[in-house]
Parts: C-alpha cells; structure tokens; sequence
C-alpha cells in the first residue's frame, strides 16, 4: 500500500514540475512584439507598440478619448507566465483630472493574439481591457533601388567609398 502511494506522490510532483516549467517557458514562446489595437469603446485609434527582450516589454501607445482628446503613454513590463503586469504612465493626459498611472495586468491568449485582463489607476478606479495583435503589413514594393531606406544597415559600397574621401 505505501509504495501505491509512494508513487502516486512521485507522479504528483512530475506533473507539478512539469506545470511549472511549462509556465516559466511560456515567456520565452510568447511573441509580443508588435502593433496592437485597444479594443475599448470610447478610445479612438487606440493603438500599442510592443518591444519585447526575453520577458520583458517595453510599450509606447496613443488614443483619443471620447469627451477629451489624445493621449500618449508608455510603459515597462515583464511577462510572468501566461500574464503580462505591466504599469503605464501618461505623458499627455486626455482630460483633466485624468490619473498619469496606471497600471495593466493581461493574460495572453494561447496564440499570443490578444491580451486581455483590467487597467487599475492609482485613484482606485479599474475597468476592463483588451488588446489585439494587428496583423503585420507585407513589406513595400519599390521601383527601383533609390527608393529603398537607406539610413539604416550596413553602408554599400558606394557610401563606404564617400565617406573615406578627405
């Protein structure tokens, strides 16, 4: 009989590790990084822009509130599991008396498509939230190699050469 239970236990403490390694992957699998939109009503062009390293996150994003007007944040946050926390602050309020802080907590969906949880204020007001991930644009088309972004990368041969001259 002990050794029934002897092994039920063991079994028990598999599963529990594995659960919990399982969560602890779920940061490293899940892929923020992007365009989200607020689906708030009320919020017009309600849009977040995710960075994401390993875990951690950090979020710029704007709207227009109904009876106020545009207002901008950003934020740094950590996913812990299959949950985002992550705190905001305004740095243009939509309307007077509108609270600078605010903090989010999310959970991700299982296809890491929407996020969705409550915003809670320092004033201790809170509400319902969610996010979803806008589906990336194709890269432009160009005519010809002038119209591609230059300003970034590695230089081609051509600038490497201009910019050794004296």
């Amino acid at each position: 009989m002990r050794s029934r239970f002897g092994l039920m236990k063991k079994i028990c403490i598999s599963l529990a590790l594995i659960g919990w390694t399982w969560g602890l992957s779920w940061a490293a699998e899940a892929d923020l990084v992007g365009l989200w939109k607020n689906t708030a009503v009320g919020i017009s062009q309600s849009t977040v822009i995710v960075s994401q390293e390993g875990p951690f996150l950090h979020v710029a994003g704007y709207g227009v509130w109904a009876d106020g007007g545009p207002g901008v944040w950003h934020g740094k946050g950590k996913i812990e599991g299959a949950r985002v926390k992550l705190p905001l602050t305004y740095t243009q309020l939509p309307k007077p008396g509108f609270d600078p802080k605010v903090e989010l907590d999310l959970q991700i969906s299982s296809d890491a498509k929407s996020l969705e949880g409550t915003w809670k204020n320092s004033l201790g007001r809170k509400g319902p939230v969610k996010f979803v991930k806008v589906n990336a644009e194709s890269a432009p088309k160009v005519g010809s190699p002038a119209e591609v972004p230059v300003g970034e990368g590695p230089a081609t041969d051509t600038e490497a050469k201009e910019e050794k001259k004296p």
